[in-house]
């Protein structure tokens, strides 16, 4: 899927640093899965762990500020290419959130021109 996003980018002359980051990020995840790095059913424990006690905080507004920082904050990281970072943020949001930030970068990363319509995370305005 990475290997793919680049090419596309690539073909729309997108940030060429977005474009190299894509390419060794799938490099990197070839290399995991080849040497069976791969989640196994503790890691989707803990992460379902983590997702849990997220969603148990208590329902205010400061927590509905730091889930829509730590999405604008995971869509950032994507644009910077820095995908372990986004994973790392992504594993604390319950997973329809995490869709959300990542949805909206897919296509945001597919709009073209200056008049395509953009997702609030990259008008920034999401935090």
């Amino acid at each position: 899927m990475l290997t793919v996003a680049a090419a596309r980018l690539e073909q729309e002359a997108a940030n060429p640093k977005l474009i190299a980051d894509l390419r060794e990020a799938a490099k990197k995840e070839a290399e995991r899965v080849a040497d069976g790095r791969t989640w196994d059913a503790d890691e989707k424990k803990r992460v379902e762990r983590q997702r849990t006690l997220f969603t148990m905080l208590p329902v205010s507004a400061a927590v509905d500020r730091l889930k829509d920082a730590m999405m604008q904050h995971a869509y950032d990281l994507m644009w910077n290419g820095d995908t372990a970072g986004t994973d790392a943020l992504l594993e604390f949001l319950p997973s329809k959130e995490a869709d959300r930030v990542l949805d909206a970068w897919e296509a945001d990363t597919m709009a073209v021109g200056e008049l395509a319509a953009r997702s609030k995370f990259y008008q920034g305005a999401a935090a």
